[in-house]
């Protein structure tokens, strides 16, 4: 399998920057059964800045879904509940934080020869002004290594090996 790649966008809308960073990956799996380990966030140890996770509401998978989570992200300690906002059986599934930091976790499933390629996409803002953009920009690096290696660490529950570090 090849080794997953990764990509980093800033966005402006309105007074604060959006940063995007994705990271992709083949795994040797079906569609349905890589967008069934995505959707199993309680089982989600391939999430390294995940510290601690516990269901508080709603069904235990797909929309309406409510974890507390604690995380080590972007340089920040977070504590919050994420949602699935949208589970699009087995293509898509959306998950965002609802107070604090602004971030969406979007991961997409697409067959492909030999398994499947899922993508993982980290949207987030932290403020607005001078500072929150420094604080954004400053945290892309450790942002983008922490998407990569998500995606590297779920591909090798599906026994593709991770080929060295996060890649470029």
């Amino acid at each position: 399998m090849g080794r997953g790649r990764t990509r980093v966008c800033v966005r402006w809308y309105g007074e604060a920057p959006m940063i995007e960073v994705s990271a992709d990956v083949t795994v040797p799996a079906s569609p349905a059964d890589a967008y069934a380990a995505l959707l199993d966030l309680e089982h989600a140890a391939w999430l390294p800045a995940i510290r601690g996770l516990r269901h508080i509401g709603g069904p235990h998978q797909g929309v309406g879904a409510r974890f507390e989570v604690e995380a080590g992200l972007i340089g920040r300690h977070l504590r919050g509940v994420l949602v699935c906002t949208e589970a699009t059986s087995p293509r898509r599934t959306v998950v965002t934080l609802e107070e604090g930091l602004e971030l969406t976790v979007t991961a997409v499933v697409a067959p492909t020869k030999g398994g499947c390629r899922v993508s993982l996409t980290a949207r987030y803002t932290v403020g607005t002004g001078l500072t929150g953009a420094a604080v954004e920009h400053a945290s892309v690096g450790a942002a983008r290594r922490e998407v990569a290696r998500a995606v590297e660490q779920f591909a090798a529950q599906f026994g593709r090996k991770a080929s060295g570090g996060p890649p470029d």
